[in-house]
């Protein structure tokens, strides 16, 4: 079976007390009557005999007197699984060994037919892309992979998220050497570094196989850029030496430093010079950044600084190395905190056009820890204000103490004269608290609040109610009214670039963006998918090239996929910078929905649809 009769399957059960024609059934699948029928026939055959049958004078149905409708969600969840493996060991073969393959060594290997084949394998190739590894078919020669080893490695390390939590490429790679040898081996690993009294987990241990296996198994160049610490070395080649007499191995002394490096990595065997300068700055501005864009005193969180460049040593070691690990919570993370992970990738996007150094979304995942971390221990969340009083600074200076000591979450950032007003720039500012009328134009982004010189309790009611308000920010339909929402039943569209070329156009036409902003969307996606579970996405590009917001909402009831994921609802969230503090909310509110959610809401119709995104949105 294929994807798209999997599809056929989740149709009748979306439609389980309705009958079907096979010119609708056709129409869902955007393919031809015939091949509808017989998509039929290769589903009651694959998955249930007779699951599906034909009614004379009404259409096709499930047949609930021979299954429950649990019954066929259970089936359907076992192949699906089954489904997720195959893809997982198609691409281990292909990515993991020299040989070039052709269609019928596949085929007979994992006993697909070649359209099953060739679903899967533009499956991976869609995948493979993001990690710029190019799976291609050759005429006369079969399956070609290209890309660096670099590249490469990378892709075989996250391979898992091509499937679920019952599947891991590291058993694969394990299974490349003979079981009693993988034993040996631990062993071995364990002896050397107790000799060294370095402390060991089986985590470690496993880790440190995996990178051996790959090292034997995959072709690596320059093997003494790796080399981290002497010291490292010699433990090093203290195992490979072991290995080589206990096993019959022939690793020569690359093997070795390379392997060194994760000895090193893991233990701590690396000494950092003038990179601790570089390290020290970056990590410096990322936290500036990041406080200037969340509004969080990030800077004065001692904790989070020590954890971040202790993390980011070792961090710096893997980029500059070209090693690559794997997070196994990466998608869990961007889904839990989709904000705070994508406000870190632009800051890091930008740090790295100054610094020459990339972070991948894995990286960026790890951080993301961090500073949540730094947002728990820190609850007190700040609304930041300015004081311009007309009546001089002793007012200004009994505001500013009234404010402060009337709600903890207020931080006084600065107290401005009237005739500085025009000038001042509004960064990182919430609220602009005023004794008077002004007529100064300030940011949108910026509430204006007059009160009393001496703070009424008028006054106070209203500055409770605004800190209330900004500490737990709902989109309203007056700010969802400035921002237009265009629906689009996206049954047209099959694939990814095709979507950002409708949005471009769109977008275009609205003169809502620059002519390059899809490009930056692009490259955002390519970096790190915006996918965040449930068949959700929420695609966008770089805000200074936002001319006015817009979201378009592309609605696909059957869904498409989205690299290697099935997505339903695409969210794209063109933003311009002064309504970037609407993404915080549409973001979270969109990381709430399950799957039954996002089923329901692809099928209805715009009206209905638009409702009850806004009922979502405004809590």
């Amino acid at each position: 079976m294929i994807d798209r009769q999997l599809k056929l399957v989740q149709l009748f059960l979306n439609n389980q007390s309705s009958y079907l024609t096979s010119d609708e059934i056709a129409t869902y699948l955007n393919v031809s009557n015939r091949t509808a029928r017989n998509d039929i026939k290769i589903v009651n055959m694959s998955l249930l005999a007779e699951l599906i049958i034909s009614v004379k004078a009404k259409g096709y149905t499930l047949n609930t007197a021979r299954y429950t409708i649990e019954d066929i969600e259970a089936a359907l969840q076992r192949f699906s699984l089954q489904d997720s493996n195959h893809l997982v060991q198609l691409g281990y073969r292909l990515l993991m060994h020299h040989t070039i393959v052709t269609l019928t060594d596949l085929e007979q290997q994992f006993c697909f037919t070649k359209r099953e084949l060739l679903d899967y394998l533009e499956r991976l190739r869609m995948w493979c892309d993001k990690f710029e590894v190019d799976i291609h078919i050759k005429k006369r020669k079969g399956i070609i992979v290209e890309g660096s080893e670099t590249a490469i490695n990378n892709a075989i390390l996250h391979l898992n998220q091509l499937a679920t939590q019952h599947v891991r490429v590291e058993d694969l790679i394990l299974n490349e050497l003979p079981e009693a040898h993988v034993c040996t081996i631990r062993q071995i690993f364990k002896t050397n570094l107790q000799a060294e009294q370095l402390s060991t987990s089986d985590i470690q241990i496993e880790q440190l196989m995996i990178h051996l296996i790959l090292i034997m198994k995959r072709h690596q160049s320059n093997a003494q850029s790796w080399h981290l610490n002497e010291e490292a070395l010699v433990i090093s080649r203290g195992i490979i030496e072991e290995i080589n007499h206990r096993l019959g191995y022939d690793l020569n002394d690359d093997t070795s430093q390379l392997f060194s490096f994760f000895i090193g990595y893991h233990f701590n065997k690396f000494e950092l010079t003038f990179e601790k300068l570089f390290i020290d700055s970056y990590i410096q501005q990322l936290i500036l950044k990041m406080e200037a864009k969340m509004h969080i005193p990030f800077s004065q969180d001692v904790i989070l600084k020590d954890n971040l460049t202790e993390h980011f040593s070792r961090t710096y070691l893997r980029i500059i190395k070209e090693v690559y690990m794997n997070n196994p919570l990466t998608s869990e993370i961007k889904t839990l905190y989709p904000y705070v992970f994508n406000v870190l990738f632009d800051i890091v996007q930008t740090l790295s056009q100054r610094a020459d150094i990339t972070l991948s979304e894995d990286e960026i995942a790890f951080l993301t820890i961090h500073f949540q971390a730094s947002i728990d221990r820190n609850e007190v969340t700040r609304v930041h204000m300015v004081i311009c009083c007309y009546y001089g600074l002793g007012i200004s200076q009994l505001l500013e103490t009234k404010l402060t000591t009337l709600n903890r979450h207020i931080k006084v950032q600065d107290t401005l004269q009237y005739d500085n007003l025009a000038t001042y720039s509004f960064e990182g500012v919430d609220v602009l608290v005023m004794t008077h009328d002004i007529d100064v134009e300030v940011p949108s982004y910026v509430d204006v609040i007059k009160i009393s010189p001496l703070l009424s309790e008028k006054d106070q009611h209203q500055i409770q109610s605004l800190v209330k308000q900004k500490l737990n920010p709902t989109i309203t339909s007056h700010d969802m009214s400035s921002i237009p929402i265009k629906v689009i039943t996206a049954k047209s569209y099959q694939s990814l670039p095709e979507l950002f070329d409708r949005a471009h156009d769109i977008l275009m036409a609205c003169h809502a963006v620059q002519e390059d902003y899809i490009h930056t969307a692009l490259l955002r996606e390519k970096a790190s998918s915006t996918y965040i579970g449930h068949g959700v996405t929420m695609p966008h590009g770089d805000p200074d090239k936002v001319l006015k917001s817009h979201v378009l909402i592309f609605k696909h009831s059957e869904g498409f996929y989205w690299q290697e994921h099935e997505v339903k609802l695409v969210f794209f969230l063109a933003i311009t910078p002064q309504d970037i503090h609407m993404n915080k909310q549409l973001m979270h509110v969109l990381a709430q929905l399950d799957d039954s959610a996002v089923e329901h809401l692809s099928r209805l119709d715009e009206v209905a649809f638009k409702q009850e995104i806004f009922g979502l949105i405004q809590g």
